[in-house]
């Protein structure tokens, strides 16, 4: 990786305005892939200047979608909903449509608008298929499958993860593998598989730890952290989990941050330790209001109002 960016840098530094803003394009999404977010945001609107003086719509249009990715990294909403749909409306490859389709299904189901996160992955699903794009395909997938664990829906879920994680492993897609091993957690938890679900979280954290992904890392450690939890294991959750919310917070990933911290508030109230309790369910609820996280918004009231009832009984 250092040097993919040496040379990137390089041709940057020296090349004609097309491979430079090529070149810009490319380093933008490696310190996104590293969770350096404002490094990203400034090759990314470098790249899309350079793409607007050459005329260069489906540059323009990748680095416009860059943009988006980056402010939602950072759990500004609007802004990336708003660079997805100008994306959107520029670009005329339909694996790039199908792709900002993805994107702001992702932002319609964190909102808790589960119909529109649906048609949205839908649709992507349908697009990258027709194009016989098998990775994206794969990607709409595991996003279906996220809707499903969100809808509590854990054989449709299973499926999904089933069928991309074949098809990511196939692929050799390894970020996207540990993903998938990520959220899958989520479902082994629910079905009370505690230890593949740790299992599952070990060797994602082994993936992004190779690829120096930070924020990645930070959501195997969270999940890791709510799997040890249900475990019995409270010591080693709440180190993961403490260590997850520096990540979080470290790299600007407000959402990362909002459901750590909810997790610790979960874990304090499980120890009766009240005080600690509130202030990270504080914390959370906080972080989700300015997210615009609906669903969790409600749900973190409500468990925060059952700890203010027990304390006091």
């Amino acid at each position: 990786m250092p040097a993919a960016i040496a040379a990137y840098e390089t041709v940057d530094e020296q090349a004609a305005a097309g491979p430079a803003a090529q070149a810009a394009f490319r380093l933008g999404r490696i310190s996104w892939r590293q969770g350096r977010y404002e490094a990203s945001l400034s090759e990314f609107e470098r790249a899309r200047m350079r793409a607007l003086q050459l005329h260069d719509r489906e540059l323009c249009a990748r680095s416009e979608n860059g943009i988006g990715a980056v402010y939602y990294a950072r759990g500004e909403y609007k802004q990336a909903r708003s660079w997805y749909s100008q994306a959107l409306t520029r670009t005329t490859d339909d694996a790039m449509r199908a792709r900002i389709h993805l994107n702001l299904g992702v932002i319609a189901n964190i909102e808790g608008d589960l119909e529109e996160a649906r048609r949205n992955y839908l649709e992507s699903r349908r697009v990258f298929g027709e194009v016989h794009d098998v990775e994206g395909e794969a990607l709409a997938l595991h996003n279906v499958g996220m809707l499903h664990a969100d809808l509590a829906q854990w054989a449709e879920a299973n499926v999904a993860y089933q069928r991309c994680l074949e098809l990511f492993e196939k692929l050799g897609n390894t970020a996207m593998v540990a993903n998938v091993l990520v959220n899958r957690s989520e479902l082994l938890v629910a079905r009370g598989d505690l230890m593949p679900a740790i299992e599952s979280c070990d060797r994602a954290l082994t993936v992004y730890e190779q690829l120096g992904d930070e924020v990645g890392r930070g959501e195997a450690l969270r999940w890791k952290g709510h799997a040890l939890r249900r475990a019995g294991n409270g010591d080693l959750a709440e180190r993961l989990l403490t260590e997850s919310v520096r990540i979080a917070h470290r790299t600007h990933a407000r959402l990362l941050e909002a459901e750590s911290a909810r997790e610790l508030g979960s874990l304090r109230g499980e120890r009766g330790d009240v005080p600690e309790a509130r202030r990270w369910y504080i914390r959370a609820l906080s972080l989700f209001f300015e997210l615009g996280a609906k669903r969790e918004e409600v749900e973190v009231r409500d468990e925060l109002g059952r700890l203010e009832r027990d304390s006091e009984s």
